[in-house]
């Protein structure tokens, strides 16, 4: 049994494959269907009710929630959801017919287990770039969580088509805990919050897996596969490093004084600038190349991201101790 919370911001022209992914499972599973609306400004309420309205067998329902950001949408559905899995599809995801079916077979197998992603398969809807197969990753799709990663160090799954367990997470945030990252807004590539979710499940004692069987299809329209697009995509995810390294300073490093914090974040946001500084004048007298103009990218958002939060990371990190240090 498992909850399928489907969040949406102005979704109507692309959610219904999501949905009908969804209510033509096979298998007969058993869950229950959750569509989140986000602040949309289009028809996508409407859409989605009426299309629902012809699979009464379904328990399924259309939230709003008018705060708006990915991680109150999902904050919504999570506390929303009946079941002690939920799965955060987003709309432009369609699952394999499968994958309800197969996904049961592997929650609980592991007590231990948090956090499951899958595996993403891109479905174009225009012609493929030379560049995408280079960076399709950055697309959640693909194999997740090689086996050379480290042990003890803080893992994660991309956040589409991810399963978490509820109950734990969800004791989290009624306890007071707020989640820094607001993941995407409106039309907005801010992203991270689905690692910072990760951290959290991996702090509150539980793995993060990956399971390679359970599969869905990534919808990629042609304005989401030219390069200046996968930029600013590249940016946005880089916009959350300054965040997610308070969590891997406590997690990895051991980190529990707030001047020891300091003295580290004071480090990475001085090499970051030194190494935005280096690649930029390398990219005044050096042949332009779409690499280094990406590089560039990414070393700009990471610097700007621990500037921006060099203020709030000391609250941050006082927000780990209070909840995690015993």
């Amino acid at each position: 049994m498992i909850s399928i919370v489907v969040c949406t911001y102005n979704g109507s022209n692309r959610i219904l494959p999501c949905l009908e992914s969804i209510v033509n499972q096979e298998g007969n599973p058993v869950f229950e269907l959750i569509v989140v609306d986000n602040a949309s400004n289009d028809e996508t309420n409407s859409i989605v009710t009426n299309y629902l309205e012809n699979y009464a067998s379904i328990n399924w329902s259309v939230i709003k929630e008018i705060k708006v950001g990915l991680k109150y949408a999902r904050i919504t559905g999570l506390k929303s959801a009946l079941f002690d899995w939920v799965l955060f599809c987003d709309d432009d995801n369609i699952l394999y017919n499968n994958f309800i079916s197969n996904c049961t077979k592997f929650l609980n197998l592991d007590s231990n287990l948090g956090v499951l992603g899958s595996y993403g398969e891109p479905l174009f809807n225009s012609e493929k770039p030379v560049w995408f197969d280079k960076y399709s990753s950055s697309y959640a799709l693909g194999s997740q969580l090689r086996s050379s990663e480290d042990i003890g160090n803080l893992n994660y799954v991309y956040g589409a088509c991810s399963i978490y367990r509820k109950q734990p997470l969800l004791e989290l945030l009624n306890s007071g805990y707020e989640p820094i990252l607001g993941g995407r807004i409106g039309n907005t590539l801010s992203s991270g919050d689905d690692v910072e979710w990760c951290y959290l499940m991996q702090f509150l004692g539980f793995t993060v897996s990956f399971e390679e069987s359970l599969k869905f299809y990534h919808v990629l329209n042609a304005n989401r596969l030219t390069w200046d697009y996968y930029l600013k995509l590249k940016s946005g995810i880089t916009s959350s490093a300054g965040v997610l390294e308070v969590y891997k300073l406590y997690y990895e490093r051991g980190i529990r004084s707030i001047l020891s914090l300091q003295l580290y974040y004071f480090t990475f946001s001085f090499k970051s600038f030194a190494l935005y500084v280096k690649h930029f004048i390398i990219s005044k007298i050096a042949k332009a190349t779409s690499e280094r103009q990406l590089a560039l990218v990414i070393l700009r958002s990471r610097m700007k991201s621990y500037f921006f939060h060099w203020r709030n990371a000391s609250k941050y990190f006082n927000q780990l101790i209070q909840v995690f240090h015993a």
